[in-house]
């Protein structure tokens, strides 16, 4: 018998939070930030995840997850961050399982894409420092610490440069981005310092003949921007934390 023979092997897992922005409720007169959950039999909300396979990678493993699980078929590369290992004991009834949870985005077109047969977006609200929850529920498992750190890292990120995890699809006006900031951030922000803030790290969008993209979306059009290249700038550059508003500009 081999030494490895000798250890008794836990089940490997990959649980995944999906973080989105969008109008997640039909009175929402901004965007907010939402975690994709799914329900178990029991009606309790939990995490999308999946068990490792024999020699699968996360990556493989997150794939298969969103086709299987979640009856999504990815077009693109998806940014994934590894949250932590998550390896109590008692932390799954079912047996000894050792999560490696990640994060990951979804954009609102993508997030639509979701069956409410499958899946619901469940807003996230409040403080996200340790220990606090910021789902209306209480998730399963660990779940609840998974997300509350998968907020807390997003909403450091959004206090430094434009949307770092791609939650929009660019081109984007600068009030379209802020936006996104404010339901990451969950507080209104001072439009005319996060433009200045954001400016350095933005570049004009461009149509096929090279002219200036302006929106098309109704009243005065708005310039078009798009993020510079990354190898352009340090992604955790920048002065932090972006000034609150006392009253949300639209």
């Amino acid at each position: 018998m081999s030494d490895l023979a000798a250890y008794p092997r836990p089940h490997l897992a990959v649980d995944l939070v999906i973080l989105t922005v969008g109008f997640l409720r039909p009175a929402d007169e901004r965007l907010s930030l939402g975690v994709v959950v799914q329900r178990r039999a029991d009606g309790t909300p939990v995490l999308p995840g999946r068990f490792v396979r024999e020699r699968h990678t996360v990556g493989q493993t997150v794939r298969e997850l969103l086709i299987e699980k979640l009856d999504f078929e990815p077009s693109r590369t998806f940014y994934l961050e590894m949250l932590g290992v998550y390896d109590a004991p008692e932390r799954d009834e079912r047996g000894w399982v050792v999560s490696v949870s990640h994060l990951t985005t979804f954009r609102p077109d993508e997030a639509d894409r979701l069956s409410p047969e499958t899946v619901e977006i469940m807003p996230v609200r409040g403080d996200a420092t340790r220990g606090r929850r910021v789902t209306r529920e209480s998730l399963a498992y660990d779940h609840d610490e998974m997300v509350t750190t998968a907020v807390r890292r997003t909403r450091r990120r959004y206090e430094r440069s434009p949307d770092p995890l791609r939650l929009a699809r660019p081109p984007y006006t600068l009030s379209q981005l802020r936006h996104v900031h404010e339901a990451v951030l969950a507080e209104p922000l001072k439009r005319d310092t996060f433009n200045r803030r954001m400016l350095p790290y933005l570049k004009p969008a461009t149509d096929s003949r090279g002219e200036v993209s302006l929106s098309g979306t109704g009243g005065r059009p708005a310039q078009m921007f798009q993020p510079v290249s990354r190898k352009d700038r340090d992604p955790e550059s920048g002065p932090f934390p972006l000034p609150r508003a006392t009253t949300r500009a639209r």
